[in-house]
């Protein structure tokens, strides 16, 4: 009895011995700044403007330095064939991301109901919470990705997936060639394998050069499996309006705004028995989802002559150019109009002095037949220039979109990208907390004072002139708050797929100041959301 008692005294001795080691060694580590050692960091807000909050993060959150991979870090010791490939997106030269990172993420849940989409949800958490910090040149062969905390939202059911089911839809463009091949991936975003057509009239297609070729580009479009009909102009110089003098040159190619409005005889030449609507629009016109428009559309009679769109935004405008469907919304025609306005095309630019193609159409539905415009909700000329944040954070819904890479930039097809995942769910917005929205697929915003004096039913004014000239479509609007007041994380990057058993991630990104290009002294901070359906 006592052998076995001085036997356990003896392995307890050293149990005690190993573990005060262990201790030991430890504390000199995290006493020494090791990389291995973790230090829990305070607020994530001060004063300050956001830009120079360089290290902050949320209240509980820790800091891993030297935690994550690379792939175009500029490490040349970087190892990433061995990095998690969650990290490894993280390293991607589109994102441009500093080399120290703080790093939030979340793995959203969605739960499919019959929801009201526009009443702000509130979720008690915060959003933004378990912060890293993550060095993205750092070898990362032994490094495992930060804990994904579930959060699940209520959302909308996803849209019907079933290919080419929007072959009643027939779209129409005028545009130069460059600005088309450079629109293939945005218009691959909402078009692709809809069965929905595509008319392009290249305004310079008779004088291409080089390896600018219109049956490969209707090629591109084809393989991207959009049923794509690319043309060169039928009318190869400009026909004179009512107010061209009569001795002025008359240019050649003819006029985009000419050729646009062409473009109903041109559609009506590509059409089927199906073909039910005829939607005239501008390059940069934008769709979220088919789903949604060709719904609305079918509350109208395409059997009979009808002309659908919206005004410009800014009243002024309609005041210049008259009460019309501008093409920047969407213009939607329907078959039995066109065919009754085709025979007059040509008269109808002869006798107009409006130069812009939707105005061409405006006075030649006036003179041609009696239809009349009928106003459609959601669909925006976007007649707004510099910071569109208040849009997209007010929670509109949205059929159409136009002037995302001119008049602002907005990513559109990354933003729209989750309407696979949960349909009507595109910029809803939900609050956490006190102080953060998410207006899904563009920002989450966090306010510095709270939520409590934020009329969310109000658009915030943050692009130009934003006043009473803009209230007939966007008030009432709230004032625009300075970057003290409200930090923003854009969406910047889509990755994954929207299907069962997918992840669907969307990146949201806070910059950091680039001042005398000294990245490594930055942190850009980083949200990251996956949806896992």
């Amino acid at each position: 009895m006592l052998a076995h008692q001085c036997s356990a005294r003896a392995y307890l001795a050293i149990l005690v011995g190993v573990l005060l080691t262990i201790f030991l060694l430890t504390a000199n580590r995290l006493h020494s700044g090791s990389p291995a050692a973790l230090t829990h960091l305070t607020e994530n807000w001060t004063n300050k403007p956001h830009g120079n909050e360089q290290h902050a993060q949320s209240p509980g959150s820790s800091r891993i330095p030297d935690a994550t991979s690379g792939n175009n870090a500029g490490s040349p010791s970087a190892d990433k064939t061995s990095c998690d490939q969650d990290l490894e997106f993280l390293r991607s030269k589109d994102l441009d991301l500093t080399e120290n990172i703080i790093y939030t993420r979340r793995c959203i849940k969605p739960a499919y109901g019959n929801i009201d989409r526009d009443v702000v949800a509130n979720v008690t958490s915060p959003l933004i919470s378990g912060s890293t910090t993550l060095n993205l040149k750092a070898d990362c062969s032994k490094v495992s990705p930060p804990p994904c905390e579930t959060l699940t939202l209520q959302v909308p059911p996803a849209y019907p997936q079933a290919q080419d089911q929007y072959g009643h839809l027939l779209f129409g463009v005028a545009t130069t060639y460059d600005r088309l091949n450079g629109s293939l991936p945005v218009f691959s975003s909402w078009l692709s394998g809809t069965g929905a057509q595509l008319v392009a009239v290249i305004s310079d297609g008779d004088n291409l050069s080089g390896k600018q070729n219109l049956r490969a580009l209707e090629k591109e479009f084809r393989q991207a499996n959009i049923n794509a009909t690319i043309i060169a102009p039928k009318l190869k110089t400009s026909l004179p309006r009512l107010d061209t003098a009569p001795d002025a040159k008359l240019g050649s190619p003819a006029a985009v705004e000419q050729l646009h409005f062409l473009l109903l005889r041109d559609m009506l030449e590509v059409s089927t028995p199906h073909t039910q609507w005829l939607g005239v629009l501008d390059d940069d016109t934008f769709f979220p989802a088919l789903h949604p428009l060709s719904l609305t559309l079918r509350q109208h009679d395409h059997t009979r002559p009808a002309w659908l769109g919206a005004l410009a935004d800014n009243w002024v405008s309609n005041k210049i150019w008259g009460y019309m469907a501008y093409g920047g919304a969407g213009v939607f025609v329907s078959v039995p109009l066109a065919k009754q306005l085709n025979p007059h095309l040509e008269a109808c630019i002869r006798e107009t002095t409006i130069p812009s193609g939707d105005g061409m159409l405006k006075d030649c539905v006036y003179k041609y037949s009696t239809t009349k415009l009928t106003l459609v909700d959601h669909l925006y000329q976007h007649d707004i220039q510099g910071d569109a944040s208040g849009f997209f954070e007010s929670g509109r819904k949205t059929l159409s979109i136009h002037h995302w890479k001119s008049w602002y930039h907005a990513p559109v097809d990354k933003m729209a990208a989750v309407t696979a995942v949960c349909g009507d769910c595109f910029l809803q917005r939900w609050r956490f907390g006190k102080d953060t929205v998410l207006s899904n697929g563009y920002s989450i915003v966090q306010f510095k004072d709270g939520l409590d004096k934020i009329d969310l039913d109000k658009m915030e004014a943050t692009f130009e002139e934003a006043d009473e000239r803009f209230d007939f479509v966007y008030a009432p609007f709230r004032p625009k708050l300075t970057p003290e007041k409200k930090k923003s994380y854009r969406l910047v990057a889509v990755d994954g797929e929207a299907k069962r058993g997918g992840r669907f991630r969307q990146v949201y990104v806070h910059r950091a100041p680039r001042d005398g290009g000294k990245r490594a002294e930055v942190f850009d901070e980083v949200v990251e959301l996956v949806w896992e359906m």
